[in-house]
This record gives structure tokens, sequence and C-alpha cells, in this order.
């Protein structure tokens, strides 16, 4: 056993789930009393779960053991904590991971010059299925759901909860087939098994078709209903319980005389059990004749990729396609929608160290860092450089800015890498780490493959993951799988 710890005997057992690298672990524990468990490759253990509280009265409690290798043999025993504060190990269980799929799943190799900020990787590809993995490149967790597959559907992206749970935006709007699918696209809570979180009354998930349906009975602000052609790229959960999602829209609109199509984006506040409250439309308030990028062929007009809260209960969302990032009145769910600034080329920001063609351009995830009161202070982007101003070939950089709302000024303080070669034309992310490095995702720097790398602030590699095919469109360093836990 890998405790010295009196072994009690607890009425449990460990089946398998969906997810052949997912245990389910139940067992009955006193009032008071909290458990989480132990697992490993050897009766070490080594891997901790978090800690899960008895029912009022004691009783059953569910541990989904997640964060095994696959096609290996793994040692298992819960701790308990009792009310006393005195803690007691079960009786120890092997359970035998299963094989991963054999489609659908990136190819991964990890070179390591340096020593990583611990913790485990999450990738989220476009289209394939998102992944865990250890820093070694080895996949430890997936996310499954057969139905989504049948419709050529994949989450876009998928984020933790600090429920435990994961939340997944799925869509086909991307599916890369021929004939194009019908579209599919449904938001849903899912534990780290796959299945779909319920309450019983409530599943936590809603449809496009579902959420349209119940969007007929709400206007935004300047009046126009919204009807969505897809959800698209992001979620955002708010503190509240809220979540806030993108969804494209496809609008009728005179243009140059003739009618057109244009393909804009929509957001949707969703309540605690997915009910619209609050709608937003990019036609609204964004100026249908300003189309720098990406118009042609197909009328793409803003192509938002991401957003997030901030500070003093607004919205910050970036619009690939205008190059820029937004800050709307969401006033926490009774603003007006209109836009306070924009942060970009021909924006409201002047950037104090560069001039026009410094600036990102068809950006991904601007990423909010810190914050000064009701300010945001500094925060990362990926300036994925298409259709950059000025002169010479596009380049791709990601970016820290410093940024002074009340001067309306930003500065480039970091930017990687320093060359001018450099090309991702879509996705990634960049993100600082606990360690003091700062991790960089290029979804497509190369034909073959996309990358996540480790860097020290002066540029030095320290730990880099070739995900292969190049669909990697966010990648970065979580503490582990469970709230609250580092591995």
């Amino acid at each position: 056993m890998g405790t010295s710890l009196p072994v009690a005997t607890f009425s449990s057992s460990v089946t398998q789930t969906i997810n052949p690298l997912v245990a389910n672990y139940t067992l009955t524990i006193p009032d008071g009393s909290q458990a989480r468990i132990q697992f490993g490759l050897t009766t070490s253990y080594g891997t901790y779960t978090w800690w899960v509280p008895a029912p009022a009265g004691g009783g059953p409690v569910t541990i989904l053991v997640a964060g095994m290798l696959p096609a290996s043999l793994y040692y298992m025993s819960a701790l308990v904590q009792l009310q006393n504060g005195t803690t007691e190990s079960d009786v120890e269980y092997t359970f035998p991971s299963g094989d991963l799929p054999l489609k659908n799943i990136p190819r991964l190799t990890v070179t390591s010059p340096g020593t990583p900020c611990p913790g485990v990787e999450l990738v989220n590809l476009n289209p394939l299925s998102p992944v865990v993995t250890d820093l070694q490149g080895n996949i430890i967790w997936y996310y499954y759901n057969q139905d989504d597959i049948d419709h050529k559907g994949h989450p876009m992206p998928l984020k933790t909860l600090p429920n435990g749970n994961m939340m997944v935006l799925i869509t086909n709007r991307y599916a890369h087939v021929t004939p194009a699918p019908a579209p599919y696209c449904v938001l849903r809570e899912v534990d780290l098994a796959s299945q779909t979180v319920s309450d019983g009354s409530f599943r936590r998930e809603i449809h496009m078709k579902d959420l349209n349906e119940k969007l007929k009975n709400i206007k935004t602000h300047f009046g126009r209903i919204v009807q969505v052609n897809y959800y698209s790229h992001d979620f955002f959960q708010l503190a509240n319980g809220h979540v806030i999602l993108i969804c494209q829209e496809f609008v009728t609109v005179h243009y140059e005389g003739v009618e057109i199509v244009v393909m804009g984006d929509a957001l949707v506040d969703l309540d605690e059990k997915f009910d619209p409250k609050w709608v937003w439309s990019a036609f609204d308030v964004l100026d249908i004749n300003r189309h720098p990028f990406e118009w042609l062929p197909a009328y793409d007009w803003t192509h938002c990729n991401c957003i997030q809260a901030t500070p003093d209960g607004n919205l910050m969302l970036s619009v690939r396609n205008q190059s820029w990032v937004l800050k709307l009145d969401y006033a926490n769910g009774t603003g007006t929608g209109a836009i306070l600034w924009k942060l970009g080329y021909e924006g409201h920001f002047t950037l104090t160290n560069g001039g026009p063609d410094d600036w990102f351009f068809q950006q991904h995830y601007p990423n909010i860092l810190t914050t000064s009161g009701s300010d945001i202070t500094t925060m990362s982007v990926i300036d994925n450089g298409n259709q950059r101003t000025g002169a010479g070939m596009p380049y791709s950089r990601g970016l820290l800015l410093s940024i002074d709302e009340t001067q309306m000024t930003a500065e480039v303080t970091w930017q990687y890498p320093l060359a001018d070669y450099f090309f991702s034309f879509w996705g990634g992310d960049v993100v600082p780490l606990p360690n003091g490095n700062i991790e960089i995702c290029m979804s497509q720097p190369y034909p073959e493959h996309s990358f996540a790398r480790e860097v020290t602030t002066d540029q030095q590699l320290v730990w880099e993951m070739d995900i292969h095919p190049a669909d990697a469109y966010r990648s970065y360093r979580m503490p582990s799988l469970y709230p609250n836990v580092q591995w």
C-alpha cells in the first residue's frame, strides 16, 4: 500500500465509464467526512483527485478518477478524512485503463531542454477531439461523445469549470468534409467521463434549434431578433453562473445596390437553466461598410473568436476580421451592448511604442491578465498578422500588452518570436505561467503541425509540444484535471 494509514471497511466499488481512461469510484462515507482517491501505476500511487464531501447525514459519494495513461494497470484507493480529523484508507483496487480511439486523436511529440512549469496540458483542436496530456506528451484524458462525432461536431473549445466539470461548445461549422453537414451545435456541461451533467430534471445542454426558439421572445437593446446559424469559437462562464455564448448570425443586407448574406456574430447571455436573458448583435453597433479583412468571397464580416468578462461588469470581445478587441456595455446584464472602446488598428487607443502596422491583426485569444479596480491593466493576445498594413510579408507574434483605459494608451511589453518570417494565419494563445515563463500556442506555423512552447521571458525554449496535424486551436497548461489540485 502507498500509505501507512489504517484500513477501514467502506462500502465501495470501482467501475468503468464510457471513457476508457476514467474510472468511477463509489464509496459510502460518514457524515462530516470527505474523500479523495489516490492512484498510480504502483502501490505508491503518487496522484490524487480532489476532496469530495459526504452528503448531509453521510452516504455514498462518486469520484471520477481521471488522468491515467491508456492501456495500463492502475492501483487506486480512497482516502477518507473523518470529522475528527483522522484519515483512513479504503481497500486497494486495480483498474485497467483502455485504449485510445483510432480516430480523432492527435499525434504528439515533446522535447524539453529545461524544467517546465508543472501541471498538464489542455489541447483544444479543430476538428479533432480535445485532449489533456502529461508533460511528456502522453494523452491522459480526452473528450468523447458519439452523437457529436456522428454529426461531424467537435468541441471548439472545451474549458474546465470551478465545480470540477467541463463545458464544451460543439459545432460542425469547420468540419472540413464534403458535402457540408447540416448545422449541428450544442453547448453542454459534462463530467470527466464526458457524460452530460443532469440534476434529474434538467440536462445541462442546449441545442441550437432550442436556443433559436427561445430567442424569438427576446430582442437586443436596438430591437433586433437574433437567429443563430452556428455556435462559434468561444463562451465564457460568469461568476453568477451565466454563460456568454458567441454565435454566428447570417443576415441579408442591402450593400452597394444588391442584397448579400453577411456572416456576423451575436452574443447570448444564458442563465443557469440555459435560458437567454440578454442578446447582442454586431449588426446593431458595427459599420457594415468597414470590412478590411476576409470580406470576399463569403462576406465573413466579423469572425469573433474570444469573449471575456471585464472587472467593471462589461464584456471584452475579439472581432478577428475587424482586427479589433471591443469593450461592450454589458453592465452585468443590464447594458445596451454599445461599444465602449475599440482596441487595435484604427481604434480608440494609441500604441505608444509602435506605428499602425505594429498593432495585432486578425488576432486570437485576447486574454485579460491583470486588473486595477475596474480597469484592465495587462493582457495577452496572439497577433496572427494576416493582411497587416504596410509593406512586406505577414508575420505572427505572441504579445503581452499593458493597457491604460484612462489615457487610452497601449504598449507592447513582450513579444515572441522576434522573427519577421514566422507566420501562423489562424488560432493560438499566449498564457503566462506561475513559474514566470510564458506559453505560446501557434495553430499552423507549419503546414503539417501546430506547436505549444514554454519559453522564458528572454526567449529561451524550456518545453515544446509538436501537435500533428496542424489543428491546435488553443493549448495551455493547467495544474491538473481537478480544481485546486496540483500535479
